[in-house]
């Protein structure tokens, strides 16, 4: 294994800034950040052939999705760089989301990862492509918040 340089390091910090920033906008309803986290020609992939490709395509696909939920919380972990040279990078990150959709009296409880191909735009990397794989999910009835708590802001989309 060869040591990384400072500039390694930097761009392992600048794709760990992106990925959570998609947690981040997700979890906070932020259109706006989520579109602008991939290229101009991203694409989500979700499985079965659901792919999503295009930022404005992007952004309709994350309206929809996130105006689901009454509250979402994702969580990244374990992020491995595969491989990061010439301004392109390949991650995988694992991933544990919980969903409240109280209309629909359902916590969903999601786990799997990302695997991610980003590239170095000059002011951000951004996601050019993201595969979503799970390894399990669980659905359990919704429960009111108790009155000690309240819930962060979360956009309208």
């Amino acid at each position: 294994m060869t040591r990384l340089t400072t500039e390694d390091l930097l761009a392992r910090a600048e794709i760990g800034d992106t990925l959570h920033a998609y947690s981040r906008g997700i979890d906070r309803r932020d259109i706006d950040l989520l579109a602008d986290l991939f290229t101009e020609d991203g694409s989500f992939d979700y499985g079965h052939g659901n792919v999503t490709t295009g930022r404005a395509a992007l952004r309709e696909l994350f309206v929809a999705a996130t105006g689901r939920y009454t509250a979402t919380s994702h969580h990244c972990s374990t992020t491995s760089h595969l491989r990061i040279e010439d301004g392109t990078a390949e991650t995988i990150t694992y991933v544990y989301a919980f969903h409240d959709n109280a209309e629909q009296d359902l916590h969903l409880h999601v786990w799997g990862c990302y695997e991610d191909v980003l590239v170095d735009e000059g002011d951000r990397w951004r996601i050019r492509y993201r595969k979503v794989r799970v390894a399990g999910i669980r659905s359990t009835s919704s429960e009111e918040l108790p009155e000690r708590f309240e819930r962060y802001a979360r956009g309208s989309g």
